[in-house]
């Protein structure tokens, strides 16, 4: 696991000196990333560097890492799982190894294949390799966005890095918004990708690859997702007993490491089955580790310390206070994340990943395992909404009206059920392709267009692209493929990664493996969800490996109790944001803001309107985005 930075100048001009120092500025920026090995390399036509955590291989694995020849070299983030198998079939082709690590494959696999090669890898990565012969740089980036790739170009200059942060230190950026960037991220607190936050500063969409020569830059897709049936799975044992091999030699191939290995362990399904089956590959005590919260509602502490009681692990537990909020805790979180990130798991991931690297530096997660097994009660919502659209329009306009009705009245104005039924019905009356978004957002389109300033709203059509790739897919597969093309990248996988890494810890995901996601993408529907339960395979297939605790208690998730953890320091830093001098207030009124934030701060139960957890959520979404203008100087 590593960061990646560098320049490369089209035009090849006569002074290199200033992406010299600019990139060695953008590789100090990485070294938590990488705190083991740091090298920059000056090129007549670029700089490029990387920032290593060493992981296989310690002690000749340093990159960057060149062919035979010495023409072609690889800047690498990640991990291959399938290094050995792939390494063994190059080397059988007659290509020379100098290293053990998965880095160098890489090189060599290019020799063979040229720009073909993701496709062949599994695991998590971003990476450029450098072909001076051809003078060609091919990039590429794996198929959920495990692993992060910003970059920026103008005037024949071609900037690059593993986050935001570092490439910013290249000051010829401009670091001017994109009003409608800010616009999605208020909707659902994310950006679609290939945009950012900034003009002209992208992010390479995950399953894609990108190749930069003298003819200038091409980006092509080289994931496609295929959720064809396998006709040969006709019962739920048959699915089990087709999942369950490639789930234990996928996570076999994530425990590679020369270094320790770990794991996270929630509670929960996904991660407990990750664990216990670590623990059948291992001759000794894996050390796992979980969150426990104060509030017992959120906690699920009691339950992963029943999964590693029975599987037999070394646990631990790391508490997340209720009133543990600071603000540097805040800022340092922007300053990882390089853009504003709304998911309050972050704080709890932070915790954790900085107690897990005082014992190991590799740890496996169960994250994913709602994305490939039906997991999210989501997908069930989605699927409700979608059979009620079948009713007529009138009537559900008039059962809105009803139940809003309803929902103001005394006695029922605080019940979450009328809420959710407004809701439904109020997500029903909107087209097909608008819904996946919807029923999700974090303000909707209206909340939105108070908030910002008259003449400045824009339409959210980015939003549709992943309907037009899905919709011939089953109702349940269409909102799968959804939170897999958008919601993992943008949520899951930059919480985990720049949490994590702030700490130098890498963690795997098992469930994000290509081979597991084609396993789990040719599942028949009908073995997915059953009895209002999702994850059935998994289900089946951990019952015997687990205790009845997991299977009886509910989903909760990882993110903070928020208005439980707005202590004073929490209070005063959202009235320090909040002011005409913040960049922001250019583009959102402030009269609007505050009335956001007195609800975020001053709302204690549900009502049929709006719950705590939204509440308090859209405040620190705009907090967050208020704090990253400051901290980032932007210009609006």
């Amino acid at each position: 696991m590593c960061g990646i930075s560098g320049i490369i100048d089209l035009k090849d001009r006569t002074d290199k000196s200033w992406r010299v120092d600019r990139v060695g500025k953008m590789n100090a920026k990485l070294k938590h990333r990488g705190p083991d090995d740091q090298k920059q390399l000056d090129f007549d036509q670029c700089s490029l560097a990387v920032s290593r955590l060493a992981i296989i291989d310690l002690e000749a694995g340093n990159q960057p890492i060149f062919n035979e020849d010495g023409t072609i070299c690889v800047f690498f983030n990640g991990e291959i799982y399938n290094h050995p198998e792939l390494r063994e079939e190059l080397q059988a082709k007659g290509h020379q190894f100098k290293t053990q690590t998965d880095t160098e494959v890489l090189v060599h696999l290019y020799e063979e294949m040229g720009t073909n090669l993701c496709n062949e890898l599994r695991g998590m990565f971003a990476f450029i390799i450098y072909d001076q012969k051809e003078q060609r740089f091919f990039m590429g980036r794996d198929p959920w966005g495990e692993k992060p790739f910003y970059y920026h170009m103008s005037d024949g200059v071609f900037s690059f890095s593993s986050e935001m942060n570092s490439l910013l230190q290249n000051e010829r950026i401009p670091r001017k918004v994109d009003p409608q960037s800010v616009q999605y991220f208020l909707r659902s607190g994310f950006i679609p990708e290939p945009e950012t936050l900034l003009q002209k500063v992208y992010s390479l969409q995950p399953g894609h690859q990108m190749v930069l020569n003298a003819n200038g830059l091409t980006i092509e897709k080289f994931f496609e997702v295929d959720y064809t049936p396998n006709k040969d799975l006709k019962s739920l044992e048959d699915c089990v007993e087709y999942i369950r091999p490639i789930l234990q030699n996928t996570i076999k191939s994530t425990m590679r490491s020369d270094v320790p290995v770990g794991a996270f362990l929630s509670g929960g399904i996904d991660s407990s089955t990750v664990v216990v089956n670590m623990q059948k590959f291992s001759d000794k005590p894996v050390d796992t580790f979980t969150v426990k919260f104060q509030d017992e509602h959120y906690d699920e502490s009691p339950v992963a310390r029943a999964v590693a009681e029975k599987a037999g692990t070394n646990h631990h537990e790391i508490t997340v206070p209720n009133k543990g909020f600071t603000e540097e805790l805040f800022w340092t979180i922007l300053d990882h994340t390089g853009q504003p990130f709304p998911d309050t798991s972050a704080i709890p991931t932070y915790y954790v990943s900085k107690e897990i690297k005082k014992h190991v530096s590799v740890a496996l997660s169960g994250d994913g395992g709602d994305e490939m097994f039906a997991g999210y009660k989501i997908f069930q919502w989605y699927q409700k909404i979608q059979n009620i659209k079948r009713v007529p329009k009138p009537i559900r306009q008039a059962g809105h009206a009803f139940y809003s009705t309803l929902g103001m009245i005394p006695g029922f104005n605080d019940s979450s059920k009328i809420r959710q039924i407004t809701k439904g019905l109020r997500f029903s009356m909107y087209e097909s392709k608008e819904i996946p978004n919807i029923i999700q957002e974090l303000m909707s389109k209206d909340d939105v267009s108070k908030l910002f300033k008259p003449g400045l709203l824009h339409d959210f059509e980015k939003y549709h692209s992943f309907w037009d790739e899905a919709q011939d897919f089953s109702t349940l597969r269409q909102i799968m493929y959804h939170r897999l093309r958008y919601n993992l990248p943008l949520g899951m996988s930059v919480k985990v990664d720049r949490m994590s890494m702030a700490h130098s810890l890498e963690v795997r995901s098992p469930y994000l493996d290509p081979d597991i996601f084609r396993a789990t993408a040719s599942l028949p529907d009908e073995f997915m969800i059953a009895n209002g339960f999702g994850k059935q395979v998994t289900r089946t297939m951990s019952k015997d490996d687990l205790p009845p605790e997991s299977f009886s208690h509910p989903k909760t998730g990882f993110a903070l109790p928020l208005h439980k953890y707005q202590n004073e320091e929490y209070v005063a830093l959202a009235n320090k944001l909040f002011t005409k001098d913040n960049p922001m207030s250019e583009l959102i009124d402030l009269k609007t803001l505050n009335g956001v934030k007195e609800l975020g701060l001053g709302a204690k139960k549900d009502t049929a309107q709006l719950s705590v957890y939204r509440a308090g959520l859209r405040l620190w979404a705009l907090m967050a985005l208020f704090g990253w203008a400051e901290r980032y100087q932007v210009e609006v």
